[in-house]
């Protein structure tokens, strides 16, 4: 029971782990562009397979802001209204609530029992939040939109128009977004959502070995050469990072053959199953192909009886998804830890 307890490894998705290994490179791009005078891009879009890290890495930058005095940080629900949901957040938060409580500032709607004096009532919340978001910039508030999960639904639709305006009209407002590949590029795909094709993307690489070596050092007291061999079998991969480790503290460090069934069917379950489905059948050749090492593009084109310029329109989808290195030039492997395997016993399922 103290085990589970104190254990320093969290492979709750969605949860802020006790201890993980920061992405310091990425927020200060992040953080070196809404900072400065004249920001290179007020938004920011995050994206990298499942257990990549993009909600921890969301949370890292929430924070980073949260710190500041005049910034304001508002989490959004991409499957509900997203533009009330700003309204409330905005007005709910501590740090300004105040502004909005004084006599030239009184509004009401929807239960925001709030509205300006002296002007028409308000009839929906766009307005309202326009007004907002001009008292804020007056004020020299700075306002953080953080959006986890993104997907291309009527709702995250209507906010993306409603946010163009607000940059179109220089308010101080910023987004911070992420998603897995495939809905990144379902959004990027509809026309009228150009200004997203635009925005920076941050695709999550995999962590640093020698950091994630130093922390197995840390917190599991192993010696080098063992923390060196837990940190290449994770493959950089942040589940994999926080799993084995879990799983090793829990085991007193012992890397069993019952430990490492365990971490196949973790990891088949919370993450390579939900991947694996969500590919098309063609892709899935193409890994089928690569886990059987034929990891040559050559030996890939002919396993699976495709040609040079199809292979590069997956080979770019499936990098960018994070499932796939392609940085040595003519060959790919596979970027995910035990992913040969599980593809493998897919295989034989299908």
């Amino acid at each position: 029971m103290e085990t589970k307890k104190n254990n320093p490894f969290n492979i709750s998705f969605g949860e802020i782990p006790a201890n993980f290994i920061p992405r310091e490179t990425e927020l200060k791009t992040i953080t070196d562009s809404f900072e400065s005078l004249n920001p290179e891009s007020k938004i920011f879009v995050l994206t990298g397979p499942r257990g990549s890290g993009k909600t921890v890495f969301l949370s890292q930058a929430k924070n980073y802001f949260e710190e500041k005095s005049n910034w304001i940080t508002v989490n959004l629900n991409p499957y509900g209204d997203m533009i009330e949901q700003l309204c409330a957040s905005i007005y709910e938060k501590g740090k300004v609530k105040h502004l909005f409580l004084k006599v030239e500032f009184n509004f009401s709607f929807k239960g925001i029992g709030f509205s300006i004096s002296g002007a028409e009532p308000i009839s929906n919340a766009e307005t309202l939040l326009e007004k907002m978001f001009k008292y804020l910039k007056d004020k020299k508030y700075k306002v953080l939109i953080v959006v986890d999960d993104i997907s291309s639904n009527e709702y995250t639709k209507y906010f993306a128009h409603s946010y163009q305006n607000f940059i179109r009209e220089g308010y101080d407002t910023f987004l911070l977004a992420s998603g897995l590949y495939e809905n990144i590029s379902a959004l990027e795909n509809d026309k009228s959502l150009t200004f997203l094709i635009r925005a920076p993307k941050i695709y999550l690489e995999r962590l640093s070995l020698s950091a994630i070596a130093n922390s197995y050092i840390k917190l599991l007291q192993v010696d080098q050469k063992t923390a060196i061999k837990l940190s290449k079998f994770t493959m950089g991969f942040a589940y994999g990072y926080q799993l084995l480790g879990n799983l090793l503290y829990k085991n007193n460090k012992n890397f069993d053959d019952d430990l490492l069934s365990l971490f196949d069917l973790t990891l088949e379950d919370n993450v390579y199953s939900l991947i694996w489905h969500s590919l098309s059948k063609k892709d899935k050749e193409i890994l089928i192909a690569i886990a059987e090492d034929k990891t040559e593009v050559n030996s890939i084109r002919e396993a699976t009886n495709i040609t040079n310029s199809a292979l590069q329109v997956y080979k770019n989808r499936l990098s960018k998804a994070g499932l796939i290195d392609s940085k040595t030039r003519g060959k790919i492997t596979l970027a995910l830890p035990r992913f040969k395997e599980y593809i493998l016993m897919q295989k034989e399922f299908e």
